[in-house]
């Protein structure tokens, strides 16, 4: 009887040691990820509703990915700059495995917008062959809704920022006529709408995935992010988050 017990004991203390080797392992694997976004609501809402739903599911932990609070600097290039300066408990975006920037074209149409150069130098300045330099690109040409539109139907004609909107509201009252009733071009940036739009969307996100490829991959190696329009990288970034629920 005696050796059995010390031979429970030595089952008890050899699968604790596999657990804590398992559980240390899958902390290893969690990839850190720190995102900076152009506008200050839409689509840091957009991205938290993804985090929000892996940290429930104890996926990721609370601090594993991080949305950068907005300093008011909505063109290209001071996103990028928001980034780059972010500083908290000693971390600075450097410590993050992965570094991303949502922007769009946002060409100048009808007041607003920004200028070709400006996104050109947001996109040159991210690259580095340094990797805890480097920072990858989400950008939308013309604007962060083409994402949205990209989940109803595949689009590869040109097309500005207010038709986007336009179309994606006529969409969006469609599938969900109660919810979606007041929506408008004035409120489709708002938190509360936001996440309404991502509830709606979900079910049709993988077919926003292959399309956003699909347009990408139509530009072939002579593609020129401020020239493609439409095109979008939002994909990318959508991708990488939906694959810490398989960690």
């Amino acid at each position: 009887m005696a050796r059995r017990r010390g031979g429970d004991k030595l089952f008890k203390r050899e699968k604790a040691k596999r657990d804590f080797a398992r559980k240390k392992a899958n902390k290893e694997l969690v990839k850190s990820i720190i995102i900076a976004c152009e506008d200050s609501v839409s689509s840091p809402t957009y991205f938290q509703m993804i985090i929000d739903k892996l940290i429930n599911n104890k996926k990721i932990t609370p601090n594993s990915v991080i949305i950068v609070p907005h300093d008011g600097h909505t063109e290209p290039t001071g996103v990028l700059n928001n980034l780059k300066k972010y500083n908290k408990n000693g971390l600075t975006y450097k410590d993050y495995e992965h570094k991303w920037i949502v922007i769009d074209r946002d060409s100048k149409y009808k007041g607003g917008g920004h200028t070709k150069e400006n996104f050109k130098e947001a996109l040159k300045n991210a690259k580095s062959r340094r990797k805890d330099l480097h920072i990858d690109v989400a950008y939308s040409n013309d604007s962060f809704e083409l994402w949205y539109l990209l989940h109803f139907d595949y689009r590869d004609t040109a097309i500005m920022r207010d038709e986007i909107i336009e179309k994606v509201i006529i969409k969006l009252k469609e599938i969900e006529p109660h919810i979606f009733s007041k929506l408008t071009k004035d409120n489709i940036k708002e938190e509360s709408y936001t996440k309404h739009i991502f509830k709606a969307l979900l079910s049709f996100q993988e077919d926003a995935i292959k399309n956003a490829e699909t347009l990408l991959k139509s530009y072939g190696s002579y593609h020129k992010p401020e020239d493609d329009n439409p095109s979008t990288t939002v994909y990318q970034l959508v991708v990488l988050l939906n694959s810490l629920k398989n960690l």
